[in-house]
């Protein structure tokens, strides 16, 4: 019986000894798992300032430059998309810092780009970044689609119900392109000529 109580005081001891060390441990995996969230909290604080303040960077650089002239502005319009030249010279329009074409077939089958300048007092490249930031939804039956493709921030609005799609984004940090179409947005985004873009690469 002395044996058998003897045993058990000394089992009683173990656990009453191992249970400090087990919450100790318990403690520090708490605290450590709470110093990391801290620590990604404060990344993500750091990265959102910067980027903030490089948008601010650009934004009053762009205010400083020229608009491109007509001319340079027409230089960049596409040749073709999909195979589909311009209908005609009637629907290259340029009214700076504006330029816009039309291309295939007139109607719902038919491709419209767009190559907007945005410096002077234009605020069409703040307004893409603000918009992809705020992430707004469309009306009823139509979607927006805000996603990184090849390392640029698009943004792609749908009308599934009319068929009509488009996805635009900003090139340089200066130029915005749209691009509307029949396809999908994936597919619009296929038909970016960046080879073509490149001759804006003059005008940083």
């Amino acid at each position: 019986m002395k044996t058998h109580i003897f045993l058990c005081s000394i089992l009683m001891l173990l656990v009453s000894c191992k249970d400090p060390a087990t919450k100790e441990k318990e403690g520090l995996k708490t605290t450590s798992i709470s110093s990391a969230i801290e620590n990604a909290q404060e990344a993500a604080a750091t990265n959102a300032s910067q980027d903030r303040e490089s948008e601010k960077a650009t934004y009053k650089a762009l205010k400083k430059k020229t608009p491109l002239t007509n001319d340079q502005l027409f230089a960049v319009l596409p040749k073709h998309i999909n195979g589909n030249k311009p209908v005609s010279n009637y629907v290259l329009q340029v009214s700076s810092p504006l330029a816009s074409g039309v291309y295939g077939p007139l109607g719902k089958k038919s491709y419209n780009f767009f190559i907007q300048d945005g410096v002077g007092s234009s605020a069409v490249v703040r307004n893409f970044f603000d918009s992809y930031k705020i992430k707004n939804q469309g009306p009823p039956k139509t979607e927006y689609i805000y996603l990184e493709r090849d390392g640029y921030k698009t943004i792609a609005f749908l009308q599934p119900e009319i068929k009509r799609n488009e996805i635009r984004f900003v090139y340089n940090n200066r130029f915005r392109i749209t691009l509307e179409g029949p396809d999908s947005a994936d597919v619009l985004w296929s038909y970016i000529d960046f080879e073509n873009l490149k001759k804006l690469d003059q005008y940083q």
